[in-house]
């Protein structure tokens, strides 16, 4: 899902996702193939992260281009644990620029570098798990921003989660206001291996068209 929470790998372990994920409005698709999202277990607390993927960007007016999109690099800390104090937290500092200049002239990343410090929190209720996030985002080019969202899921058994989220982002003053409904599906096939499936689409925008989000990935833990 697009908010994060607050759980890490554990000491010493990796969480590597591999995915698919696309965005679409009329007459553009952007694909991201594969998604990498590698996570390393510093210690029982700390995670270790790094995103980035090729992406491929197909508007109807020319063919397909292609280049790296955005990287990130982020360390999440949890200073507190459920099982001590009922829930969980922690802070995810993030910064996001680009390798490549010419994703940018290309219209596959954003300009300019940005800075995320969201904070997580997580709480269990028996079936039902719900995880929240917010914090302010600032950019080297354009106006700061505050992203925030929240996320319940429901274990229909062991190995299988249903998930429903909010996910959004505004100006400091709450203005232009991008807000997306997603939904999920997280299925263990063992400690190893996890399928985790997503689709949503932005509800509010301060551009027009809205688009279609989704994300097709596999959870590797070891």
């Amino acid at each position: 899902m697009i908010t994060d929470d607050p759980g890490t790998p554990g000491n010493g372990k990796w969480e590597n996702n591999f995915a698919i994920a696309f965005s679409h409005i009329p007459n553009e698709w952007s694909i991201e193939t594969p998604q990498f999202d590698l996570n390393y277990g510093w210690g029982d607390h700390i995670q270790l992260n790094l995103q980035t993927a090729p992406t491929i960007l197909k508007r109807s007016d020319h063919g397909p281009i292609g280049g790296l999109g955005e990287t990130e690099l982020a360390v999440k800390w949890r200073f507190v644990d459920e099982d001590r104090s009922g829930f969980d937290m922690s802070m995810y500092p993030r910064v996001i620029f680009n390798i490549f200049q010419s994703s940018v002239r290309r219209g596959i990343a954003e300009d300019g570098t940005r800075f995320q410090i969201p904070f997580q929190i997580a709480k269990t209720f028996g079936r039902w798990h719900v995880d929240g996030e917010g914090g302010p985002l600032a950019s080297s080019v354009g106006r700061s921003e505050w992203l925030y969202g929240i996320v319940a899921g429901y274990d229909l058994g062991k190995p299988t989660m249903l998930m429903a989220e909010l996910n959004g982002t505004s100006r400091i003053n709450f203005t232009r206001e991008t807000l997306t409904v997603n939904f999920g599906l997280r299925h263990a096939f063992d400690e190893h291996r996890i399928l985790i499936v997503s689709m949503g689409h932005e509800i509010r925008s301060p551009a027009e068209p809205t688009a279609l989000i989704g994300y097709f990935g596999m959870q590797l833990v070891y």
